[in-house]
């Protein structure tokens, strides 16, 4: 009963930190949707990858009193993708599965949807449908050496290692 306790009592710290966190990282963003204050400086030293992951969505959507750019959004999302965050890999894959933001490309999309997929496993569960038919569609387009070279591209792929901020501009 005392062990039930205490982890209970570890649970709930723990989850207070988290929140904490993110309160602290969702301070530099001014939702007032009639404020330019909203447009988060990715550059600016306190500003947070959680911060420009917003910033890129309100580009992507055109909310929050950014106007919608979703080359603005491309960008962002890719600084964020080569820093090894899942979440923008995955909203650069289908930017380039879309041709949203960026050139269409089937390539890059199975590139970034598999480092999301390998990097979350529930996104793993997500976009499994659209990584097999990118991957059919290039094995239509490409030669089995081509396509055993972007299998090990990816899975020899390495984050930049670069301070992510620096990166955004």
């Amino acid at each position: 009963m005392r062990t039930n306790t205490i982890a209970a009592l570890c649970l709930l710290l723990a989850t207070a930190s988290i929140r904490a966190q993110a309160d602290t990282s969702l301070k530099s963003i001014d939702i007032n949707p009639a404020s330019n204050a909203s447009q988060i400086n990715p550059s600016a030293p306190d500003a947070t990858p959680l911060s420009t992951y917003q910033l890129a969505l309100n580009y992507l959507l055109g909310r929050n009193g950014v106007e919608k750019s979703a080359e603005k959004a491309a960008s962002l999302f890719k600084a964020l993708a080569e820093q090894n965050w899942s979440s923008a890999q995955h909203m650069l894959g289908n930017m380039y599965l879309h041709g949203k933001g960026v050139e269409k490309n089937d390539l890059l999309a199975y590139k970034w949807l598999s480092l999301a997929s390998k990097n979350n496993m529930q996104l793993a569960k997500a976009i499994h449908s659209k990584r097999r038919q990118l991957y059919q569609n290039l094995q239509n387009s490409l030669s089995l050496q081509s396509l055993n070279k972007v299998e090990t591209w990816i899975a020899d792929w390495k984050p930049n290692t670069n301070n992510a901020t620096a990166q955004l501009n």
